[in-house]
């Protein structure tokens, strides 16, 4: 389907505009298939659970014939398939900022909030002997605790002879670090990431980046 997708769209001009254009509209039709195809996984999976479900109650009063044995294994083997789908769709969402203001969800971001509130917060200590419960007094505490390690300056007792150190080291030529980056260090910086990893804001993957059928396909 990506390859059809990707010889629809034929614009025109330069490189990089072909293929931005290619990739939006193999978003669009990506949105499309996940809307009406693949969104409809959680059903898939609800009625394999109740066609299997038949099936155990009916080994509960008899042998199963050869057909319904068939079917179980079948529907064993897809039941595994959309679990294996739905798997891969949460974890793809879990990374995606799909919660945001607007979307009814005060109620979540109030929870979060208080929850790092009440980590955070500190009823009491005791110094002196005594227990202080006053904010204002606790920080007089904590600052003339750390006034005392960080409040002033002491003398360094390293002395370090960098010349003599380098003595009797090599020159180093770091010319190399001002070259400009070569095409095969930039493809192998990219593909050496996560196959999951969307790091451009179109959203694709790197995985479906680098899939070699994908980059076969002609511009």
């Amino acid at each position: 389907m990506v390859q059809q997708w990707w010889t629809e769209t034929t614009p025109k001009g330069c490189g990089a505009f072909i293929v931005y254009k290619k990739l939006a509209g193999v978003r669009t039709h990506l949105r499309q298939w996940a809307k009406f195809s693949f969104g409809s996984i959680k059903l898939k999976k609800l009625a394999l659970m109740q066609e299997m479900e038949v099936l155990d109650i009916a080994k509960e009063s008899r042998s199963l014939t050869l057909g319904e044995i068939q079917k179980e294994i079948d529907l064993s083997f897809n039941l595994e398939e959309i679990r294996r789908q739905e798997e891969i769709y949460w974890r793809q969402r879990s990374r995606a900022q799909w919660i945001k203001e607007g979307d009814e969800n005060t109620k979540f971001f109030h929870a979060v909030a208080n929850g790092r509130k009440n980590r955070n917060f500190i009823p009491g200590i005791i110094h002196g002997g005594s227990r202080i419960v006053d904010p204002g007094e606790i920080g007089k505490v904590f600052a003339a605790h750390f006034n005392q390690h960080f409040g002033f300056q002491r003398s360094s007792r390293l002395r370090i002879d960098f010349q003599r150190l380098f003595q009797l080291k090599t020159a180093v030529d770091l010319n190399g670090l001002e070259a400009p980056f070569s095409v095969e260090e930039i493809k192998r910086a990219m593909f050496d990431l996560g196959g999951d990893k969307a790091p451009g804001p179109d959203g694709f993957p790197l995985h479906f980046l680098s899939n070699s059928r994908t980059r076969s396909v002609r511009m």
